[in-house]
């Protein structure tokens, strides 16, 4: 969730600084408050896997899983391994 709030911040205050240069010195403030409005909502959606998968490794690079949680998972792969052809 860090990660996710970290990229999401940046990317929308990098948009709206490039905006804002771009448009000086007559910035259009509603229609950017609008498209940074939308952004805010598409740019979460669209890390979301990127953001949830760098967060995972970094817990698993901090909390190694123990042998019992490595047999787990590898029994769990067996039992849900799918078999048709």
């Amino acid at each position: 969730m860090t990660v996710a709030i970290t990229v999401n911040i940046g990317l929308i205050m990098l948009c709206m600084g490039v905006a804002v240069a771009i448009t000086i010195p007559d910035v259009p403030v509603v229609t950017l408050y609008v498209i940074l409005m939308v952004s805010a909502i598409v740019i979460p959606v669209a890390t979301w896997p990127i953001t949830h998968t760098l967060w995972s490794a970094i817990d698993l690079r901090v909390r190694p899983l123990s042998a019992d949680e490595a047999s787990d998972a590898l029994s769990w792969a067996n039992t849900h391994r799918d078999t048709t052809p």
